[in-house]
């Protein structure tokens, strides 16, 4: 009998879901009367439910969390730095809350600081923003953690800086970058998240740096199967993140995949 591998979930995140119609989106804000829920609340619950046991580490969030996270600033308008960062994070706090309740042991994937582009008006000096910015969303995944969240995907679409590398390190941070930083990464980080299409350069990768996992976005089987020859398929993930429609089909479809032996 042909033995089969299979491959745990990770979720890195999701696209923020469509807006319901209104009669769906009104029955969820009766059922949250009184509380201080709103559309962002509704966005975390939705994307979350959607990463059903399939799923082996659940993520709350997406790039799209940066709005909150922004709202935490008050010195921070319009992306532009107006003073120092004083946080207000009672809203990010309930969000970590609401997550916690729906499914333990959730990560967070959130913009890492590159991401939020915030441009500096206020300390006239780029390293000395830097090192702010970096400080705060520190701080802010500090607060998150100490209210539920099991630990954070920083998410780029830049290379990462080294003020940034500096102030996110150890197991409860994973970097989500780009292919075309991917050793960038590696230069600080043990654990690899690639497409499937960077899943060729995997060798000459290992060659030059110690890659202990590796999480495949998007697999397609033959890639899967390229990444089993190189490493010991316990090490070997399928993740992604959801698009804005059908969420649970698509975690569902990841969870489906499969390799043969004779494929390794």
């Amino acid at each position: 009998m042909m033995r089969e591998l299979s491959f745990r979930v990770r979720s890195l995140g999701s696209a923020k879901p469509a807006i319901p119609e209104a009669g769906e989106l009104g029955d969820w804000i009766r059922r949250h009367a009184g509380t201080a829920a709103d559309l962002t609340t509704w966005e975390v619950e939705e994307t979350l439910r959607a990463q059903g046991p399939e799923v082996w580490v659940p993520a709350a969030g997406g790039m799209w969390y940066g709005d909150r996270m922004l709202a935490a600033f008050p010195n921070v308008s319009e992306q532009r730095i107006s003073g120092e960062f004083d946080l207000h994070t009672a809203d990010i706090s309930a969000d970590c809350m609401t997550a916690a309740k729906i499914r333990k042991g959730c990560w967070w994937a959130v913009p890492s600081p590159q991401a939020l582009h915030l441009t500096d008006g206020y300390f006239a000096d780029e390293d000395t923003a830097s090192e702010a910015v970096a400080d705060a969303v520190t701080r802010v995944c500090r607060v998150m953690r100490d209210t539920g969240a099991a630990g954070h995907v920083l998410v780029y679409d830049g290379v990462p800086d080294a003020i940034d590398q500096e102030h996110f390190s150890g197991k409860r941070f994973l970097r989500f970058v780009p292919d075309a930083f991917l050793e960038d990464v590696l230069e600080v980080q043990r654990d690899l998240i690639l497409s499937a299409d960077a899943v060729p350069r995997l060798a000459e990768l290992a060659d030059s740096y110690t890659i202990r996992q590796v999480y495949v976005t998007d697999p397609t089987g033959e890639a899967l199967a390229g990444a089993c020859r190189l490493f010991d398929p316990e090490d070997v993930f399928c993740a992604g993140t959801a698009p804005e429609t059908d969420q649970e089909t698509y975690w569902k479809n990841l969870a489906k995949l499969r390799v043969c032996v004779r494929d390794v």
